[in-house]
């Protein structure tokens, strides 16, 4: 089978995007069912209020009430309106056909309401399905795929993109259908009034279709390149706020504000070219419109003054419909220039859905409840997207309740290797084995549930301090967070807070120092309390004082558990039970503090420079 190009690809995105919107409708069948119900009844109304106006005219111009020739129209009027029609009292008919005509209309505007409200209630509701589904895959999906993605083009396709959505719900199920109904029902009449007017009047709407292709399918390209120009913006944004410190500490504010206006500036020119092709749509359908109608109104006053086969009470209103239809078919016109917004951005939110979660990718298929003796590291490579390795050929067994401290310069592969552990990412090559099973054959939520993490970058969220320390959402008691939080001496400052436990702390934890996160964090990981725990030196940025309550807490969480420690100071972990040095992605050395020591290499070769540097410093302090 041939692969579609490139243009293929783009003209078949319709059929793929509306079946897979489709899908979200399914749960609110009820309300779509009612939504269409209320349309076509609008729809019949709206059509039929107009029709009325040929006993009204035909009273006030001494004409027959009802035309007396076969059509549908003529018939309905007849089983209808054609009850309170006299032909020996004009006034009297015509004040009938009134009150006809405003009961006819209060129920068509009662139906257009009820359809309203139920389409609104409809988008809103499947819109809000798509940003549960995309936001719950979001969730499921391997730390690479985040790592190469920009936040701010995550937030616009959770946020911006879910909602552009709405407009194909909006345009197809709510005013297309009520438009096309109209369409429908206005020909229907139209026929039975003049079929050869008729014939006339439609030339318009292949001519509108036909002039518009182009202009579509511009339209399409140009908003999917405004929802990536969009993303942009926002990671822009996302940066600059997230690191307003370093912004103002570089005086970095005229570059930041640059680089903001550049993209702003292609936002906007973007904008501008798209709303460009997108009001061609209006004007060209107003014209093409105009012009049937006039050539209608001009073949429709022969029959009537040279012909003799039409009546003026017929003409009139089948103008009024002519002109009624130019309306609901410019809507028509309109909907595929809306739509290719909804549908670019339902494009890019299909592209996130479409990424393999982990949960797809996971191979294992067993369980383990418990780690009880040894995780092994054989023969491990691993790669980013092909690139150089990060890791090469590392090997290494840690037993049940060692401490084992990964050292080596920045590169060396520290986190890369930790990551491994509860698979974050996946070996290229070689296995790591726990318990002396795969762990790539152990199901990813049974891994996960043995591994506690504690970054030394302390991720809080705008939630309370109690939340913050049983994140998860699991169910914990008021004494189990309160026993971690002593464990983790994080008890006492706890306190002092406003609402103690029950104190919100801001957008990542922005309300406390950087010794109380990370206490917080250790509780959290208590609290969890994992087998396995993967610890990223937390101390070296904070004071003595919080420092020493830290490394206490730390001390505690370290007792009975597997550790590996990421270690940025070596003095923190001289007492490891083994020590692993890491170099270029390989494992040059391995063992106790005092062996790497004694074997000179290059531990030893940084042990010397952070020591005789701290020496040096000290002297140098001193009067």
């Amino acid at each position: 089978m041939s692969l579609m190009t490139t243009a293929e690809l783009r003209a078949a995105a319709p059929r793929r995007v509306y079946p897979r919107l489709l899908r979200f409708l399914r749960p609110h069948a009820w309300r779509m069912g009612l939504t269409v119900c209320t349309n076509l009844g609008a729809a019949v109304l709206d059509v039929f209020s107009f029709t009325l106006l040929i006993p009204f005219l035909s009273a006030l111009f001494g004409e027959p009430p009802i035309v007396d020739k076969p059509g549908l129209v003529n018939d309905l009027l007849g089983l209808t309106v054609g009850w309170f029609l006299d032909p020996a009292d004009q006034m009297g008919s015509l004040i009938s056909v009134i009150l006809f005509i405003l009961a006819v209309v209060v129920a068509k505007n009662t139906l257009v309401w009820v359809s309203g409200q139920l389409g609104a209630q409809l988008q809103e509701y499947v819109v809000r399905d798509v940003r549960n589904a995309l936001y719950a895959h979001l969730q499921r999906l391997p730390m690479p795929w985040f790592t190469s993605t920009k936040v701010g083009q995550v937030i616009a396709r959770v946020l911006t993109d879910t909602q552009n959505t709405k407009a194909v719900i909006t345009e197809l199920i709510t005013k297309s259908l009520m438009s096309g109904a109209q369409v429908v029902f206005t020909i229907v009449a139209l026929v039975s009034m003049s079929w050869k007017l008729t014939v006339v009047s439609l030339v318009g709407a292949p001519l509108i279709t036909v002039a518009l292709m182009p202009v579509l399918r511009k339209l399409r390209k140009g908003h999917r390149r405004l929802g990536n120009q969009h993303g942009e913006l926002t990671s822009i944004v996302q940066e600059a706020v997230a690191g307003i410190r370093l912004v103002k500490a570089f005086r970095a504010e005229p570059f930041e504000t640059a680089r903001f206006v550049e993209a702003n500036e292609a936002f906007a020119r973007g904008n501008v070219k798209v709303g460009r092709l997108a009001m061609l749509s209006q004007p060209v359908t107003e014209t093409l419109g105009t012009v049937v109608a006039v050539v209608v109104l001009w073949l429709g006053a022969r029959l009537v003054l040279v012909d003799g086969t039409m009546q003026a009470s017929e003409l009139i209103p089948f103008m009024v419909l002519v002109m009624r239809l130019l309306q609901p078919l410019k809507q028509l016109a309109q909907v595929p220039t809306v739509a290719q917004q909804s549908l670019a951005s339902a494009e890019r939110v299909f592209e996130v859905l479409d990424a393999p979660s982990e949960v797809e990718r996971d191979r294992g298929t067993r369980t383990a409840a418990a780690f009880e003796r040894t995780i092994e590291f054989h023969g491990v490579h691993f790669a980013y997207d092909g690139g150089a390795e990060a890791l090469r050929d590392v090997s290494f067994r840690a037993e049940r309740g060692q401490v084992v401290a990964l050292v080596g310069p920045s590169g060396a592969g520290k986190t890369t290797l930790v990551d491994l552990i509860p698979r974050f990412v996946e070996p290229t090559r070689g296995h790591i084995a726990l318990d002396g099973v795969d762990i790539a054959q152990i199901r990813l939520d049974s891994l996960r549930a043995l591994t506690g993490i504690v970054s030394q970058d302390t991720v809080l969220f705008n939630d309370t301090v109690r939340n913050n320390i049983a994140f998860g959402g699991r169910s914990y008691t008021d004494a189990q967070v309160e026993a971690a939080a002593r464990a983790a001496n994080a008890h006492d400052f706890i306190r002092e807070l406003p609402q103690g436990y029950d104190t919100p702390l801001g957008e990542r934890g922005a309300r406390l120092s950087g010794g109380q996160r990370q206490r917080l964090a250790i509780a959290r990981a208590l609290l969890l309390d994992p087998p396995i725990l993967i610890l990223d030196e937390a101390t070296s940025a904070l004071d003595v004082e919080s420092e020493r309550l830290v490394q206490e807490a730390i001390d505690r969480l370290l007792a009975g558990r597997t550790v590996f420690v990421i270690a940025h100071r070596l003095s923190t972990i001289q007492h490891a039970d083994r020590i692993l040095v890491l170099e270029r992605g390989a494992l040059v050395e391995s063992g106790t503090h005092a062996e790497l020591l004694l074997h000179g290499g290059t531990y030893a070769r940084l042990h010397a420079l952070q020591f005789d540097g701290a020496r040096t410093s000290a002297v140098a302090a001193q009067p």
